[in-house]
C-alpha cells in the first residue's frame, strides 16, 4: 500500500516498509498478534538495520502498533502519524464486531473480505474507484485467515493510549477521513483539541491512501 508514496518520501527520508506479523512474507506470531508483540518484533528489525530512532506512519492497525512501540520504546520514537487510526482502545461493540468478522472469515473468507474492504471506502467514491477496490480485495486475500484472526484478536486486546497521545513529546499528527465510518474525525478533534496534536481531515473514508492520495502525500511530506 505504501509503494506509490516511496518515490517522493524517499527523497529526504530513509524509508522502511514493513510486512507486519500475519501479513505478506511475515509469519503469524504465536497466540494473538498483540500490538505489543508486534512492536517488539519491529524493534528487533530496527536493531538489525542499526536504526536508533524512527518516525512512524501507521494506517489503521499500523497506527496501533506504532503507539504500542512508543509506549515500550519512547526514546526511539521521533514521531507518529496516525492515518485513519486512533489512540483509543476498542469499544465493547467493536470487539463484538471483530468476533463476528472472525466467525464469518472462518466460514467464507473471500466473501468476508469482499464485503469488508468495500465498506472501508466512502460511499461517494466507491463508484469511481472500482478498479482500486478490486485490487485492494486481491491484496487483502493474500493475508492468510490465520493472520486475519490473530490480528483481529490482537486489536481487540490493545491498550487505550489516549494519555500517551496527549502527553508524549514526539511529533504527533492525525490524518482522518471525513467520511470514515470506523473513526469519527469530529470526535477525534474534540478529544484532542488543545493538545500538541496536528489533526488534518480530508474527504474520504478509511482508505485515504487510495481515496485522497495526493493530499495524503503532501501531508506526509510535511510530517
Amino acid at each position: 500500500m505504501w509503494l506509490p508514496f516511496i518515490e517522493q518520501l524517499s527523497i529526504k527520508n530513509h524509508i522502511i516498509l514493513v510486512d507486519l506479523p500475519g501479513h505478506g512474507n511475515t509469519n503469524v506470531l504465536p497466540g494473538a498478534n498483540t500490538m505489543s508483540k508486534m512492536a517488539v518484533a519491529l524493534d528487533e528489525l530496527f536493531d538489525n538495520l542499526h536504526v536508533n530512532q524512527v518516525k512512524f506512519v501507521g494506517h489503521s492497525m499500523g497506527g496501533y502498533v506504532a503507539l504500542a512501540y512508543a509506549a515500550l520504546f519512547p526514546e526511539k520514537t521521533a514521531g507518529i502519524c496516525l492515518l485513519n487510526s486512533t489512540p483509543e482502545a476498542d469499544t465493547e461493540a467493536r470487539k463484538e464486531l471483530r468476533q463476528h468478522g472472525i466467525a464469518v472469515a472462518q466460514k467464507n473468507y473471500k466473501a468476508m473480505i469482499s464485503m469488508s474492504v468495500a465498506n472501508l471506502f466512502s460511499v461517494e467514491l466507491r463508484g469511481k474507484l472500482k478498479e482500486e477496490i478490486s485490487y485492494t480485495k486481491k491484496e487483502a486475500l493474500k493475508t492468510p485467515v490465520a493472520g486475519y484472526v490473530a490480528c483481529q484478536n490482537g486489536m481487540a486486546l490493545r491498550s487505550d493510549n489516549k494519555m500517551l497521545w496527549k502527553q508524549a513529546r514526539f511529533k504527533k499528527w492525525m490524518i482522518l477521513g471525513a467520511q470514515d465510518t470506523l473513526i469519527s474525525a469530529e470526535q477525534m478533534r474534540e478529544k484532542f483539541n488543545g493538545f500538541d496534536v496536528e489533526i488534518s481531515v480530508l474527504p474520504g473514508g478509511h482508505m485515504l491512501n487510495i481515496e485522497n492520495f495526493d493530499a495524503v502525500l503532501a501531508l506526509l511530506l510535511d510530517f
